[in-house]
């Protein structure tokens, strides 16, 4: 009977986990949400908008708060037409009106 590579032979001892592997401390991960917000602060509220219509993924996936007119609005946005956007909630919002618009973590 032929052997088998070492990379096909079954585990002795099917209790092994992964985390006999794992050698990285929890404290030592970097929290990339402060990272995400410091590289968004600098953007302008149209260049928000356009990198959210930009993304690999669709647009109303990505959480977003708007606020304009003393009005804070937790939604995801739907459309971009001229000069305003259209959230899912079928709202028309101008842009020249938002007053602030953050880009919230997907995950939340």
């Amino acid at each position: 009977m032929k052997q088998l590579p070492p990379i096909f032979k079954l585990n002795d001892n099917p209790k092994d986990t992964n985390q006999k592997y794992y050698q990285g401390k929890v404290s030592n991960i970097i929290n990339t949400e402060k990272i995400k917000t410091k590289k968004d602060d600098n953007l302008s509220i149209e260049e928000k908008i356009n990198k959210i219509f930009r993304t690999k993924g669709y647009a109303f996936n990505i959480p977003v708060e708007i606020t304009f007119s003393n009005k804070t609005v937790n939604t995801y946005l739907a459309l971009k037409k001229n000069d305003s956007i259209i959230t899912l909630d079928n709202e028309v919002i101008p842009i020249s009106t938002i007053t602030s618009l953050e880009i919230k973590s997907p995950s939340k």
